[in-house]
């Protein structure tokens, strides 16, 4: 006689028998539209570029938020070779041209500032490496610029003519337009995108090259839901007393500069305030920051760094230094942490990111400060200092490094029944 393994066990049946039941019907909305926005001032290569999307009476799904435009090549000029004959430069763009066009893009809610990101390039680009499978990486985010290549060097996919236009359609990477909550009405919504400039977004083998991007097109789409008045109406009577609460994940990106010369770079002070959650480091030479056209703007080489740990709060991440050897291939304590600390192990889902990529331009160390992976619930508010130390095999090269520090922290934005708006979160 068949009997249960333990008496607290509930009985159950597996839905393919539930043959009575019917699915559930949603009544809250009565239909969904994309809507379009144009720039309050003329769009201007140069920027900024400011949309404002005026008190409107729908709900904004805010995590289907994208920006359209159209980029073209213009003013490159003939070069001549060393036997004076003429020719026309190979020029491409930046990966992920469509958000790493951007260097700052400034969100507000009712003239509320509820998001400001600095260096907005490097966060597109990692969220996206990190964040993205490969099905979306490979499918959706082309039409954003983006280039799976291994090979940080190969411009093929990447290389545009003059007179050629690239069509862009790409998502915002801010984290208030990633929630699945709806935008509450009567929200006066301000979004200024400031441009990176020519020599960060285009990429040549020669110094010399004259080519500009020009920008035209640019929209704004947003997708409006209308709800039915009944359950306008019961949110606004809960507003009255319960504010409406956004809770996200904030990324912050700062830039430590590493003289030349030097063997190590001390203890360095990142935050005195609250401890992150999360932290990424990354090493890019700072003239291909600034502009230098023959190297790759995102690409970051070990540049032999041999040991690496971050200090939060007197409590040191991990307990002994990361040790690196890139010159003899022995890194892997700082490939696998990397997998490891940023949860693709627990959650199945994992950059194509392989043992000799990683020193090979995308050598990441990454550090979680929290005691667990889950990204469905806060950490405890900690005080307290957060520091980094690195340690080199050989000196830091002539102009020096920098050293790229992308770190997440909890933010909450609420609005209540008089579209006050409160954004608590880390103020870097």
């Amino acid at each position: 006689m068949a009997k249960l393994v333990d008496k607290k066990s509930a009985p159950c049946a597996t839905a393919n028998i539930c043959l009575f039941d019917t699915p559930p019907s949603q009544v809250a909305f009565n239909k969904g539209k994309w809507m379009t926005f144009s720039p309050s001032n003329p769009v201007d290569s140069k920027g900024p570029n400011t949309f404002n999307v005026f008190d409107s009476a729908h709900f904004f799904q805010l995590n289907k938020t994208y920006l359209s435009f159209k980029l073209q090549l213009v003013g490159l000029k003939k070069m001549k070779n060393t036997a004076q004959e003429e020719f026309i430069p190979t020029v491409a763009v930046a990966n992920l041209i469509g958000s790493t066009f951007f260097n700052q893009v400034k969100l507000s809610f009712n003239n509320v500032p509820v998001y400001d990101s600095t260096h907005y390039a490097y966060k597109a680009y990692i969220q996206t490496l990190f964040g993205e499978n490969e099905d979306t990486k490979m499918g959706f985010l082309t039409a954003a610029g983006w280039d799976n290549t291994d090979d940080l060097d190969n411009m093929e996919k990447r290389v545009i003519s003059t007179g050629d236009g690239i069509d862009i359609c790409t998502p915002l990477f801010l984290e208030p337009f990633q929630t699945e909550k709806l935008l509450i009405p009567h929200i006066n919504i301000q979004l200024e995108l400031y441009r990176n400039t020519d020599h960060f977004c285009l990429e040549s083998q020669y110094a010399e090259m004259t080519g500009k991007l020009q920008i035209s097109d640019l929209k704004l789409h947003m997708r409006a839901i209308d709800v039915v008045p009944s359950a306008t109406i019961a949110l606004e009577n809960r507003l009255r007393t319960t504010p409406a609460q956004y809770p996200f994940t904030i990324s912050k990106v700062k830039m430590i500069t590493i003289p030349e010369g030097r063997m190590e770079m001390p203890f360095n002070m990142l935050y005195n305030d609250i401890l992150p959650r999360r932290i990424i480091v990354g090493l890019i030479a700072p003239d291909a920051m600034e502009g230098n056209l023959s190297k790759n703007c995102f690409t970051f080489a070990h540049h032999n760094l041999s040991e690496i740990q971050v200090d939060a709060n007197g409590t040191m991440y991990p307990p002994q230094p990361i040790k690196c050897d890139f010159a003899n291939k022995n890194y892997a304590q700082a490939f696998t942490r990397m997998y490891e600390e940023l949860g693709c192990i627990s959650n199945k889902s994992c950059p194509r990111i392989s043992y000799k990529m990683f020193r090979s331009g995308f050598a990441f160390y990454v550090f979680n400060l929290s005691p667990l992976d889950s990204t469905n619930s806060w950490e405890l508010m900690k005080n307290g200092s957060t520091q980094l130390f690195m340690r080199f095999k050989e000196k830091t090269p002539t102009g020096g490094l920098n050293a790229l520090v992308l770190s997440q922290f909890d933010g909450m934005a609420t609005i209540d029944s008089f579209r006050n708006v409160t954004v608590t979160q880390h103020r870097a």
